[in-house]
């Protein structure tokens, strides 16, 4: 250490005052402690640029991390559904046919973790025509959506709260595509809403993504439609599907199908007694007991004329009438499974039975050999909005016949049951009737009985009731053969075969059957007895009936409603000309009668309807109408009626000159002719000219018939002949 200079020493410890480090700093040289700032700055650049490093690599973090979130929604696989449906054949007449089911299938998605929530959306389905589906519990309808084809025993529907019937919110994922309820039930029935008149929709219904190894299917069914009035034969029904609200990776393709083809279902027609061929003009061939059937009846006659008196009595024609029935009806499919039975139950049971598999597409199995009108339905769903009920059709297929325009005092009546078709007609004593039941050779065929009803076929109470018959008429053997109740064209248990009585205000009446069995693989034809009953001394009146044949009930409505009966129909019958009452009258045309120049005219006209062949006697008074002139250019008499009728056997007889029987009187100095109307049939008529005395000259003739030949009648003297 240099002399004369002093050292100061600080402890490493203890740091130095700050002006002995601001002297010692100056005391070092410049570069020394510019080189020293260097690394200060150096050291605090360094500082910031690795804390301007560390916030870009949080922003690209960040920045990727939400690339990365935005990529795994994207690459998320797409949940693709379509739609399907096996279409069903309807009946143009038809206001509530069945269309076939709407079936959306989906794949994809990612499956959801047990326990997570699950999307839920709204499905509809609006049809090309209104939808008729029962509406149970305004507005919820008969219609329901089945996930994943739940066998019975599995089949959960969703039953909301109050405000919210058919909802069931939250539902979460559980094991094998399940949609758990609060309580862990799995809810896979959903009860469709109408939303207009022509779309239902599902609400609430949860969406399970099954991946993309499986399906899961949304099936609609109890979907009905309005047919008649929309689309004609060979037309299609289509279904329109839409989703709202769907998760943002669902995908719908083809959401228009083609639920129903359209046929006309029925064909009506009139046949003979006996099932031929049918003619308006067919008259009955006299007493005897005949069943030869007639359509063309005359007021005079006995007909049936028991029946007419009391509606307990058989075919019985009375003095000199004849008997049986006078026509058939036949209603006939159009397409084969056209008719339907109610459902897969023995007839008029409750069901023990339920349609209660989601994939049969009609109803019923196709296993089963029957076609139902009832759709799906499980009678042990709860009684909520009426799902109990969803599905199950009133009745089966029923056919109703129409007359209008009948007579006074006749009486019309009809076979409680249908015929068998495949068996002669005969008459079997002492009932008459035709056989039912199998044929003899084995071969089945469609069975139809009377039910109770209003007069648009619809049930008259709460359920159906078979019609009782009133005459034991039409049992085909005098053992009364019951009805079978087994087998193929079985009756309903408690079917009682005979004749009813069609009721009648103002000349208009109906009768409905009901379809109880039948053979959806051919063309199914049932045929019934019609019989009118007419007695001269009940004074009936003159026409022609016209008769109609359609599906029952008609009306009640072509919109969603909760009362109209299921199944029902437009009524598209056409009145078609059944049996007429005529006039008993005979018109007679004397051509030339005279009392002039010294000649005179003797007229005589007989009632010859008391004969040895049992025709029922007649009587009634005869007017004469003469055109010509009286001697000198007088006008011709005018008309004169009998002042007493003529009986049956009796002969009125006159002359010109001088009068004669019954009150005629005398129309002397008359030349010309004489048309001669007498209210009975059989007459005839002679006419004799001659000078007085018949001296010199005398010329007769028998009088011509103006009338046309009635039906089955030997022609006689006849101005057409």
């Amino acid at each position: 250490m240099e002399q004369g200079k002093r050292q100061v020493e600080t402890p490493a410890a203890i740091p130095m005052p700050d002006h002995v480090q601001f002297q010692e700093i100056k005391k070092r040289p410049f570069r020394h402690r510019l080189k020293e700032k260097f690394h200060q700055f150096q050291f605090n650049f360094y500082k910031e640029r690795e804390m301007s490093d560390f916030r870009k690599l949080l922003l690209a973090f960040a920045v990727v991390t939400l690339l990365a979130g935005i990529a795994s929604a994207q690459v998320s696989p797409p949940l693709v559904c379509s739609t399907t449906a096996q279409p069903l054949t309807v009946r143009t007449e038809g206001l509530t046919e069945q269309t076939g089911d709407v079936v959306m299938s989906c794949t994809g998605g990612a499956i959801p973790a047990v326990g997570t929530a699950l999307p839920q959306v709204n499905i509809s389905v609006t049809l090309s025509t209104n939808i008729t589906s029962r509406l149970l519990a305004d507005p919820a309808t008969e219609a329901l959506m089945f996930i994943d084809d739940p066998q019975p025993g599995n089949q959960n529907p969703c039953v909301g709260t109050s405000g919210t019937l058919t909802v069931c919110s939250p539902l979460t994922a559980g094991a094998n595509g399940a949609a758990l309820d609060g309580t862990g039930v799995n809810r896979n029935v959903f009860q469709g809403v109408r939303q207009s008149d022509n779309t239902l929709v599902w609400l609430a219904v949860p969406i399970n993504a099954p991946g993309t190894n499986a399906f899961r299917l949304y099936r609609m069914k109890n979907i009905r439609a309005a047919i008649n009035g929309t689309s004609a034969a060979n037309g299609q029904i289509f279904a329109y599907v839409s989703i709202q609200n769907p998760p943002a990776n669902l995908q719908l393709n083809n959401n228009s199908i083609n639920v129903a083809f359209v046929q006309q279902g029925l064909v009506f027609d009139r046949r003979s007694a006996s099932g031929g061929g049918f003619s308006a003009t067919t008259q009955f061939a006299g007493g005897g007991g005949t069943t030869s059937g007639g359509t063309f009846l005359f007021a005079c006659d006995n007909f049936n004329a028991a029946l007419n008196a009391a509606v307990t009595a058989r075919y019985t024609g009375g003095a000199g009438g004849a008997q049986g029935r006078s026509m058939t009806v036949r209603f006939t499919e159009f397409y084969a499974a056209s008719f339907k039975v109610r459902d897969i139950n023995p007839p008029l049971t409750e069901p023990g039975n339920q349609q209660n598999f989601p994939q049969n597409n009609n109803g019923a199995s196709s296993a089963l050999s029957t076609v139902v009108e009832s759709g799906f339905f499980n009678t042990a769903f709860p009684t909520t909005n009426g799902l109990n009920r969803a599905g199950r059709a009133d009745h089966g297929t029923r056919l109703r016949v129409n007359f209008s325009s009948v007579p006074a005092n006749i009486r019309v009546f009809v076979s409680t049951h249908s015929l068998n078709t495949t068996v002669s007609f005969g008459s079997n004593s002492p009932n008459g009737g035709q056989e039912f039941g199998v044929s003899t050779n084995g071969t089945p065929y469609t069975s139809a009985f009377g039910v109770t009803t209003d007069s648009t076929g619809r049930n008259s109470g709460g359920g159906t009731v078979l019609a009782f018959p009133t005459s034991d008429a039409e049992v085909w053997n005098s053992t009364g053969s019951p009805l079978p109740t087994t087998g193929a064209g079985a009756f309903p248990v408690g079917a009682t075969p005979g004749l009813i009585e069609v009721p009648l205000v103002g000349g208009a009446g109906s009768f409905t059957w009901e379809i109880f069995a039948q053979d959806p693989n051919q063309i199914d034809s049932v045929l019934f007895a019609v019989a009118f009953a007419s007695r001269p001394g009940n004074n009936p009146g003159l026409g022609t009936t016209n008769i109609s044949g359609s599906f029952a009930p008609v009306g009640g409505g072509s919109t969603m409603n909760a009362t109209g009966p299921i199944p029902r129909f437009a009524d598209t019958g056409s009145n078609l000309a059944g049996a007429s009452v005529n006039i008993c009258q005979t018109n007679l045309l004397f051509p030339f009668v005279t009392n002039q120049a010294g000649f005179d005219t003797g007229i005589a006209i007989a009632n010859t309807s008391q004969d040895p062949y049992g025709t029922t006697p007649q009587t009634g008074n005869c007017t004469m109408n003469y055109y010509g002139e009286t001697s000198g250019g007088g006008a011709a008499p005018s008309p004169q009626t009998t002042t007493s009728t003529l009986t049956g056997g009796k002969t009125l007889v006159f002359s010109l000159s001088s009068g004669g029987s019954n009150g005629v009187q005398a129309t002397p100095g008359f030349q010309g002719y004489i048309i001669a109307i007498c209210q009975f049939r059989f007459a005839h008529g002679y006419a004799f000219i001659s000078d007085l005395g018949s001296q010199k000259l005398a010329q007769g003739y028998l009088a011509l018939i103006l009338d046309p030949r009635a039906p089955n009648i030997p022609s006689g003297e006849a101005l057409n002949n």
